[in-house]
Formats: C-alpha cells, structure tokens, sequence
C-alpha cells in the first residue's frame, strides 16, 4: 500500500490555507480585478482541500494498493496490469507518475460512480475558457472514460498520479510499478 505521509496533507492544507487568507485580502483590496482573483482563489483552495484533501483524508483515497493482479485506485477504480501499456514520470503538465493504458474497458468497469472530483474541476476550466486545453475540458468531459480521452488527446498519457499521493519519490514508485508488473 502506497500512501502520502501525513505532513505531505498538513503541508497542503496549510497550503490551501495561505492562499485563502491571501484571496480573502484581494477581495477587500477593492478593485474589481482583486475581488474576482481573490474569490476564484477562495473558491479553488477551499475548494480542493474541502473536495480533494478532506475525501482523501477521511475515506481512506489517499492510498494505492499495489496487488500482483493491478494495481488499485479506491478513489478511481482498478488498473490490471495487463491493461498498463506504460509507466512513466512527465514534466508537463505538472510532474507526475503517468499511465498509458492499452484497453480502458477494466477500469471504467472499476470506477465508482462519483463526480464530484470532475464536478469540482469543471467550474474552473470554464472561467478560465480562454486556455485551449481547459476550453475542451470544459465542453467535452462529462466522466471517466471522457477523461481519460482528454488526458491521452491532450497530454499523451491516460492516468496520472500526482507526487502527494505517494510515500517515495515518483522515480521509485515507477521502479516499485515495474516490479509489480513483471511479477517479482
């Protein structure tokens, strides 16, 4: 089992917390420009930790089980692994351990009927329409299988794993992936 340390979700949610107190002083600035950045960064900070770290936190979906069979995303479904075509750690568009799959047909099957990390995002992609990537976004993901389009389509890879969700450093999770998928 892969978890994020605990000062990995402290660290975020004082994170979080910054970035509210500093929307909450944009919107007192007085101009229009500060009340809309102030309240979009109140919105999204509270909004992630409220939405992503707290779920996370409280439901156990800050884990990944690694089993001889797949690999285990309780928040977002199953991965066998003859269905991962590759592993690999990108840059863009944030570093992050991607996976390419081969079929989505397993996994989509796996994945629990639950938008609200999707529902969370959308709001965001539509306000900032203007950025090619989050207009499509924005218009054509509506589930899972719609997002894992999107992600090939625009970024070349399926699924991605962000770095605070794991216990060691993406490197080492690949390496520790790799060993799963070959069976040792």
């Amino acid at each position: 089992m892969v978890q994020p340390k605990p000062w990995k979700l402290a660290l975020f949610a004082l994170g979080a917390f910054v970035f509210v107190v500093i929307g909450s002083f944009l919107l007192r600035s007085g101009g229009v420009a500060g009340f809309v950045f102030g309240a979009l960064a109140i919105a999204f900070f509270a909004g992630g930790f409220v939405f992503v770290v707290l779920p996370a936190r409280n439901r156990g979906l800050a884990r990944l089980v690694l089993t001889r069979d797949g690999l285990e995303l309780p928040s977002r479904g199953r991965l066998p692994w003859a269905d991962v075509e590759s592993v690999d750690v990108v840059a863009t568009p944030t570093r992050m351990v991607t996976l390419r799959l081969n079929s989505y047909d397993a996994y989509l099957a796996s994945c629990p009927d639950d938008g609200a990390r999707l529902g969370f995002l959308r709001p965001f992609a539509h306000v900032l329409r203007m950025l090619p990537a989050l207009k499509r976004f924005a218009t054509e993901v509506r589930g899972p299988a719609d997002e894992l389009r999107w992600n090939r389509e625009t970024y070349g890879f399926d699924v991605g794993i962000s770095p605070m969700w794991l216990d060691r450093p993406p490197r080492a999770f690949v390496e520790l992936v790799e060993r799963y998928r070959s069976g040792s």
